[in-house]
């Protein structure tokens, strides 16, 4: 399995591939509610960035507060 670490709106993302299908499976570590996938690297994360826009812009017309932010995206040189 591969893992790689992206940032959207200032949340981590992890996408997961497996040579199945989906091949792209997408988690918040900080939203865990929010579980997404796509077929490829680039649906997988318009798809995450989608389901994290609509979950936010939901908590909000709820009246609820976005989620702490608690996880870092740390880059480091090779």
């Amino acid at each position: 399995m591969m893992t790689t670490q992206h940032l959207y709106r200032d949340y981590v993302l992890t996408i997961d591939y497996q040579a199945r299908e989906p091949a792209y499976s997408v988690s918040f570590p900080d939203i865990p509610e929010i579980i997404t996938s796509g077929d490829t690297l680039p649906d997988a994360f318009a798809h995450a960035c989608e389901a994290l826009d609509l979950h936010l812009e939901s908590l909000q017309k709820l009246g609820h507060p976005a989620p702490a932010i608690r996880h870092r995206l740390v880059v480091e040189a090779a």
